[in-house]
């Protein structure tokens, strides 16, 4: 998986867990339904979703998408090349 489907699957998993999934069942389902994810596919997964989980509350409300945006940003991650709608990569992010 490229970084930016690794990114668009804790997006897919963060909104699971938004509309009130549990994040284990959130992760445990994505893997299941993921049999082309190899192990460091979904440990890179599970560590977008549980670094935002614990950063939850200095990134602010959103959905998984924003959420992910922001936590990338903090961590001075060229949002450009992540978010560019390549292959299984997000969408590009609306400038403004």
């Amino acid at each position: 998986m490229t970084p930016g489907a690794r990114v668009a699957a804790a997006i897919a998993v963060l909104d699971q867990i938004g509309s009130g999934a549990f994040a284990e069942q959130a992760l445990t389902g994505w893997a299941r339904a993921s049999r082309f994810a190899g192990a460091k596919d979904r440990a890179a997964v599970r560590d977008h979703v549980f670094d935002v989980l614990r950063c939850r509350r200095s990134l602010g409300d959103g959905d998984g998408r924003t959420l992910m945006a922001r936590l990338l940003q903090r961590d001075n991650v060229d949002l450009a090349h992540i978010f560019n709608g390549l292959g299984h990569a997000p969408d590009a992010l609306e400038r403004g």
